[in-house]
């Protein structure tokens, strides 16, 4: 469990959020409630290491909605968010003209996180017989 609270920590550390000390104890919840979760969709007791990525993902989309919501939230970070990526020859085009305000975009990463990996679970769901 160590291994995935630092994954998750990174993980938000590259979104652009420096978990403090304090923050720890809920990453840790988050991580437990998402694990449960899809634990339960699949229907399975032990988690294949194919869902480490929508763990980690949707833990912290939990974690970013939690603080969010509470008013702990400190401001993500101003960059553009990216239009276009192009995995060949590798080309990603910023969105610099967006007209999405700092909330709207914050709205977006949390969705997008807490979103993360449908298809992957469902790819992993045992039949219950």
């Amino acid at each position: 469990m160590i291994y995935m609270i630092e994954k998750i920590i990174e993980r938000l550390r590259q979104i652009g959020y420096d978990a403090k000390n304090d923050d720890r104890s809920l990453i840790i919840g988050e991580y437990e409630k998402v694990s449960a979760f899809i634990k339960s969709s699949c229907n399975v007791e032990k988690l294949s290491d194919e869902l480490e990525t929508v763990i980690i993902e949707r833990a912290c989309g939990n974690f970013l909605f939690v603080l969010k919501n509470f008013g702990r939230f400190d401001e993500i970070c101003g960059e553009p968010f990216v239009k276009e990526i192009l995995e060949g020859d590798v080309k990603v085009v910023f969105d610099e003209n967006s007209i999405l305000s700092d909330e709207q975009k914050i709205d977006k990463i949390i969705d997008y996180l807490m979103g993360y990996g449908e298809e992957i679970i469902i790819s992993n769901r045992c039949i219950c017989w």
